[in-house]
């Protein structure tokens, strides 16, 4: 077993013992016409995969040559699935990067987000959409980044309370900052950015990641 795989099979979340006998549901997936991500998308070659499958960044990419070495993935496709989600009254559609066929006829559906994205407002609506399909369909699913840094590594990052409070009066008295504005506090509070990723995800009612900014969020709601 490669290095790669035991990290990738180490991220996977289960909710139960996944379903197995789903190669049916499965092959009656096709990639979704999108003349979008056609236009952005590049094609790859992959062993598992019957056709050349679509990715959107050089991190997809990488994920997606790990996957087609890995023994436990019997077929590899990439944007087949919809999921549908209401963050309010409109529905929303998602489509997760990939979705894996593993030996025991079991599914994994993983999505490759940059860590600092995971904790983007409509990113975490698709991570709960997600979440509560899987958990339905009886599926695994894991959303990583190109090192393998999980949504899940990063809900277990640990920041003190007081300098959680700290950082949000810090962007509060600024509006908003980026990621870049926030290394002299960084420095001064001896944290990381997957730190500042689990403060905006702890509190995400009062800061808001939003097109590359940290945003206070004024609203009273």
């Amino acid at each position: 077993m490669t290095k790669e795989e035991k990290l990738i099979k180490s991220k996977i979340v289960y909710f139960n013992k996944l379903k197995t006998g789903c190669n049916s549901f499965y092959n009656k997936l096709k990639e979704i016409p999108d003349p979008d991500r056609f236009k952005k998308g590049k094609r790859l070659k992959l062993n598992k995969s019957d056709i050349e499958v679509l990715y959107d960044s050089p991190y997809e990419k990488k994920i997606l040559e790990d996957l087609d070495k890995c023994d436990f993935v019997k077929k590899i496709k990439t944007q087949s699935l919809i999921i549908e989600y209401s963050p309010n009254i409109k529905i929303r559609k998602y489509y997760p990067d990939i979705e894996l066929l593993l030996n025991d006829d079991s599914i994994l559906i993983i999505e490759v987000k940059p860590f600092k994205e995971m904790v983007n407002k409509h990113n975490l609506q698709k991570h709960n959409a997600l979440e509560e399909y899987c958990k339905e369909k009886g599926f695994g699913f894991a959303i990583l980044d190109q090192d393998y840094y999980s949504f899940e590594d990063l809900k277990k990052e640990k920041v003190p309370l007081l300098v959680q409070m700290k950082f949000i009066r810090f962007v509060k008295s600024k509006g908003e900052v980026s990621f870049e504005e926030c290394s002299e506090f960084k420095k001064k509070n001896n944290i990381t950015d997957y730190q500042i990723c689990k403060i905006i995800l702890s509190n995400n009612k009062k800061l808001i990641y939003q097109q590359k900014l940290i945003k206070y969020n004024n609203s009273k709601k």
